[in-house]
């Protein structure tokens, strides 16, 4: 009988920094170490919104300070989470839409497996602020493993 193939040889790991991100993390390196699969761990960066405090400048771009905290912070936890995985790197994608920056770079890369967190919102709190877990699930060109996180974000 032939080995089995493996089935999870590009992963994705889409992150806000928050404490409930940190499920996904855990799970990614699990898989990625008994695959021996890529890991991409990355953050969306919303030109509308303010991220570490800074300044959302032109909209279009991350403004230079941002972009090297948010890197720093990718290394950080690259290095934190993923030290056993040889073939990893970080990416910091612009978009306006989480969920549409997760699914497009999952495309474009040939990602066959995102793993992410929900936050484990309910009710009123979820429709005003919607899922991007959701929204992923929804459009993903590949499976997608959440993990619900209880904690807030």
């Amino acid at each position: 009988m032939a080995p089995m193939a493996k089935l999870t040889t590009n992963i994705l790991v889409p992150t806000d920094f928050s404490q409930a991100s940190v499920l996904a993390l855990e799970a990614a390196a699990l898989l990625a170490e008994q695959n021996e699969a890529k890991v991409t761990l990355v953050h969306i960066y919303n030109p509308q919104g303010v991220a570490f405090g800074g300044d959302p400048g032109d909209g279009k771009s991350v403004p230079k300070d941002v972009e090297t905290r948010i890197n720093a912070e990718l290394r950080r936890l690259v290095e934190d989470r993923f030290g056993n995985v040889k073939d990893r790197k970080t990416v910091l994608i612009v978009s306006e839409s989480p969920a549409k920056g997760i699914v497009a770079y999952a495309e474009k890369e040939d990602v066959d497996m995102i793993v992410m967190t929900t936050h484990g919102r309910t009710g009123l709190k979820r429709m005003m602020i919607g899922s991007v877990a959701e929204r992923v699930v929804r459009h993903a060109p590949c499976p997608v493993l959440t993990l619900r996180s209880k904690l807030e974000s």
